[in-house]
């Protein structure tokens, strides 16, 4: 396993500086560290070794006599490859990072302080969606290959997969035998009960009733969602969809004999506010507070209220069995039962009732990184500040980029895989329809046009991943396997420091090449 970090790349522009003057080195490294002093001092001879400039702070390193500036922080960072998860957090970066001060935000101040014990959530009532949808007009098999017989694949759960599903449509349409993917959103533990539960009718996806925007839909080969009508006695779900593993829904759901899960690309959620409000961070402490106690804490406690955060009616969430609600409580420590806020029920709405809000700086919301991003002009994330990080950061290294840079080496926790649940036959197999979706991801290298596709709705394969995890916003431990991280940076920066190749024969000592990339190994 490799590990690339923000100083390892800097190291490696100054190997490559080492044979040049100082003036040329200068100018090799500010390609590396734009924006930043990097010749601390024009006195020669100021250092031999990196200690030697350690005066200067901010982690600067000597190279051919100067202390040059490393552009990596915060201070106190720790530098080298993590060996715990408070190293992972705290690494050093050259990502922006903003601190949220607890101490001077919510009077928590003494190491080991206590938090206010939480209060019983007392929310609102659930209000009318915002844009309600029209019950279609069209059944989901009209048109569908197959003819006759159409080849369709049915997908219940988290209502953050809308962007996933439609990356993967072009792939399942250009099989040898074509698919449609229809899916019906609810959350991701409904997603686990689809296929896990011992009740079979939350085995079967049906239309609807009453007014709802919880329609059935698929994607049309020009990428357009269109909502459909599902067969009147229901669909059999073929697979379902979650954000979460199958156990933190329900204990007794384990995959075996009967049931088979994959999981599929990372997806980070992210706390967003309105683009104007004032906000620019918020800590895990300070999450605590507010979803945990409404933002307000006992007068006695000799704690500040979480302001601007203090009126659950404009926290815009969704209900304990979302995979947004869930991973959000497990990072900030509040039980997923006990959320203040008011579920927005699908994402959409979501969205559409954050951007609506007339109390913009006292609004917040739990957002999939991909309805998100895709609204950065009217909303934005905040730098999330985990317990024992000294600094906050959102899952880009700055808000002008889409690089998840700050997912993919462990600085940013808030995430969790797609996972999708598949019923078994006989030997373990899934169904064919269930089998077309999940080898699309369940092989060893997807294919590059899925990859641009998953890039493309801001998730984050899981080749392009530093870091792993194998439970619920658990501690963090280098990812092995293929890697398509030059890949990644280019597609999402354009540009990449690797060397580009056709083969492995391209690529120094024992370097792959993937995805036109040399990729970097262990020894790197």
């Amino acid at each position: 396993m490799w590990w690339r970090s923000g100083t390892q790349h800097l190291e490696q522009t100054s190997r490559r500086a080492s044979s040049l003057g100082a003036a040329a080195l200068a100018t090799v490294l500010l390609g590396a560290t734009a924006g930043c002093s990097l010749i601390l001092d024009k006195k020669t001879d100021q250092c031999s070794v990196d200690s030697d400039c350690e005066h200067f702070g901010g982690h600067p390193y000597c190279q051919e006599g100067y202390c040059v500036a490393s552009g990596l922080g915060p201070e106190g960072c720790v530098i080298g490859a993590p060996k715990s998860q408070s190293d992972y957090l705290n690494a050093c970066s050259t990502s922006k990072c903003v601190a949220f001060d607890n101490c001077d935000r919510l009077g928590l101040c003494a190491t080991g302080q206590a938090l206010p014990p939480l209060v019983d959530p007392q929310n609102g009532t659930i209000p009318p969606l915002l844009n309600t949808v029209p019950k279609p007009t069209v059944n989901c098999t009209d048109g569908a290959p197959g003819g006759a017989t159409p080849s369709m694949i049915y997908l219940f759960g988290s209502s953050d997969f809308g962007p996933l599903l439609r990356a993967a449509q072009p792939s399942l349409s250009a099989l040898p035998v074509p698919y449609r993917a229809v899916f019906q959103n609810a959350t991701s533990c409904a997603g686990a009960d689809a296929v896990f539960s011992t009740d079979p009718t939350k085995h079967v996806m049906k239309d609807p009733t009453g007014t709802s925007s919880a329609w059935a839909f698929y994607y049309d080969d020009n990428g357009n969602q269109v909502n459909c009508l599902l067969d009147p006695a229901g669909d059999t779900v073929n697979i379902g969809i979650s954000d979460l593993y199958a156990q933190t829904c329900d204990p007794t759901y384990i995959p075996g004999a009967s049931v088979s899960e994959y999981t599929g690309p990372v997806t980070p959620f992210v706390l967003s506010v309105r683009a104007t409000s004032p906000e620019e961070s918020i800590s895990a402490e300070a999450a605590h507070l507010v979803f945990g106690l409404r933002g307000t804490v006992p007068a006695n406690s000799g704690m500040k209220n979480a302001a601007p955060w203090t009126d659950p009616n404009n926290y815009f969430i969704r209900n304990s069995g979302a995979g947004s609600t869930v991973l959000t409580a497990l990072t900030i420590d509040v039980p997923k039962a006990k959320f203040w806020g008011i579920d927005r029920l699908t994402t959409d709405n979501l969205r559409d009732s954050l951007l609506a809000s007339t109390a913009i700086d006292q609004s917040i919301g739990i957002l999939s990184i991909d309805y998100n991003d895709k609204n950065r002009g009217n909303l934005k994330a905040l730098y999330l500040q985990s317990t024992g990080q000294n600094c906050g950061y959102q899952p880009d290294s700055s808000p002008t980029t889409y690089d998840k840079a700050n997912v993919r080496d462990g600085h940013y926790p808030l995430w969790g895989y797609v996972h999708f649940f598949t019923p078994v036959g006989p030997g373990g197999v899934p169904t064919p329809a269930a089998n077309a979706m999940v080898l699309l991801f369940n092989v060893q290298k997807i294919a590059q046009s899925l990859l641009d596709d998953i890039i493309g709705a801001s998730l984050t394969p899981q080749c392009a991943m530093q870091v792993s995890r194998s439970a619920e916003i658990g501690d963090f431990g280098p990812r092995v396997g293929l890697q398509c991280g030059c890949y990644f940076d280019f597609k999402t920066k354009g540009h990449t420091d690797c060397q580009a190749c056709a083969s492995a024969e391209d690529c120094p000592g024992q370097h792959p090449c993937n995805y036109g990339y040399c990729e970097l190994n262990e020894n790197d």
